[in-house]
């Protein structure tokens, strides 16, 4: 029996060849389960007794190969070779101390790795969230170049027009995120980008655009994180209220002197990715446990109860599953955690922590540096916003649109082109 070997971030895939049949199997293990099965004589095995010595509460759940490579045990068989960084282990007396090896190498001979495999053909799998920011960027200044406006050499043409916002469609149907850049610097014409000239933005208890920066004095209640110059971390807009609005897009008035990148999450990929990949239970306790957002300002208040990752009321006919249908992740606006019994609150909380560990992965984060005239949107419902904390006048102006106006006005686009 041969094998190939897929080393994906959080898991090794290993592809079974039986040479005799021709057929071939796959199977997932955890980088943890290979390195706490390690059978080398050389701090992992007892060299007499061949019974294990390392500690299964000393592997860090988060470790992972240095490389490894295809490679043969002492008999010439084929085995898969692993090589790790040192990790603590316990001595005699219990503590922990640093193995004394530059890296560790686990064999397994390949018959051992299938005879062992407890994940054979899984087929429920998710990839991580997108991060690469070329992939949700559109420059709107290209568009203007190839389709200008004859009677304004700074607007799109009708046909560019339609090109524009269809790009817009397909950017925010499939990432949930688009970044514009050189888009202009008029909020209010930006605003039918995205929506019909008859409809309007959702105003919230702020006001109906935000100037999101440190000496605001546009707008009502603006006690809050987003107008100081503190780093906001990851989170969705407007938890508290019963209906959220579907779509926000920040237009870059001024970028900050130092500091005040915007960075985003794909958060029902997060979910996702959570459930299928880290930790089913986690995923549970998140759907299912209610959580109060708490919204307490000066003249403002408003609570709303409610998980923070929530599953749509109908069932999936392919997958006999609900779908996630909207994240609500707040730190700033969570309530004391008063829904869960003594004895389970600690592991509400590593739930939330192991989703929170995930968000902040460089592999899960979409970033983006934005300066004048450039503007990001953003689904409200499935993408966590967040931003660096600055130096200097940033300024942001924050818009919110309903859903379903967003869409109309994108399908229009879309579809036009269909039917060309």
């Amino acid at each position: 029996m041969s094998a190939r070997l897929e080393l994906k971030p959080d898991w090794a895939r290993i592809v079974f060849v039986d040479e005799a049949g021709g057929t071939q199997t796959t199977a997932d293990f955890h980088y943890f389960w290979l390195r706490h099965n390690c059978p080398c004589l050389s701090g992992c095995r007892h060299v007499k007794t061949k019974e294990r010595v390392i500690d299964a509460a000393t592997i860090p759940l988060e470790i992972r190969p240095l490389h490894a490579a295809l490679s043969a045990d002492d008999e010439g068989a084929p085995a898969l070779a692993f090589y790790w960084a040192p990790i603590a282990t316990k001595d005699d007396g219990g503590r922990l101390v640093i193995q004394d090896e530059k890296e560790h190498v686990s064999l397994f001979p390949v018959q051992w790795l299938r005879d062992n495999a407890y994940a054979v053909n899984r087929t429920h799998i998710h990839e991580l969230p997108p991060h690469d920011a070329a992939l949700v960027t559109i420059d709107f200044a290209a568009y203007v170049a190839e389709h200008p406006d004859t009677g304004d050499s700074s607007h799109l043409s009708p046909t560019g027009t339609v090109l524009y916002k269809a790009a817009l469609y397909d950017r925010l149907s499939r990432f949930g995120v688009a970044i514009i850049r050189n888009r202009g610097h008029d909020t209010e014409d930006i605003i039918h980008d995205f929506i019909d000239s008859k409809a309007d933005v959702i105003p919230t208890h702020f006001g109906r655009i935000e100037h999101l920066r440190t000496n605001n004095t546009e707008n009502a209640n603006n006690d809050q994180l987003g107008y100081t110059n503190s780093a906001v971390r990851l989170h969705t807009d407007q938890c508290y209220a019963e209906t959220v609005p579907g779509f926000q897009f920040l237009h870059c008035i001024r970028p900050a002197d130092v500091g005040g990148e915007n960075y985003f999450v794909h958060a029902e990929s997060a979910a996702n990715y959570l459930k299928t990949e880290v930790s089913h239970r986690a995923y549970e306790l998140l759907t299912t446990v209610p959580v109060r957002f708490d919204r307490k300002q000066a003249k403002f208040q408003a609570l709303h109860v409610s998980p923070i990752l929530r599953l749509s009321d109908e069932v999936d006919p392919v997958t006999n599953e609900r779908k996630l249908a909207q994240v609500r992740y707040s730190y700033f606006t969570q309530g004391a955690q008063t829904n869960v019994p003594f004895s389970e609150l600690r592991e509400w909380y590593e739930a939330q922590q192991e989703w929170d560990k995930l968000l902040y992965r460089d592999d899960f984060q979409i970033k983006a540096g934005l300066q004048t005239g450039d503007v990001v949107i953003y689904d409200n419902l499935k993408v966590l916003h967040a931003r660096n904390g600055f130096t200097g006048p940033r300024h942001m102006a924050g818009v919110y649109l309903a859903a379903a106006d967003l869409w109309h006005h994108l399908g229009q686009a879309k579809r036009s082109l269909a039917v060309k």
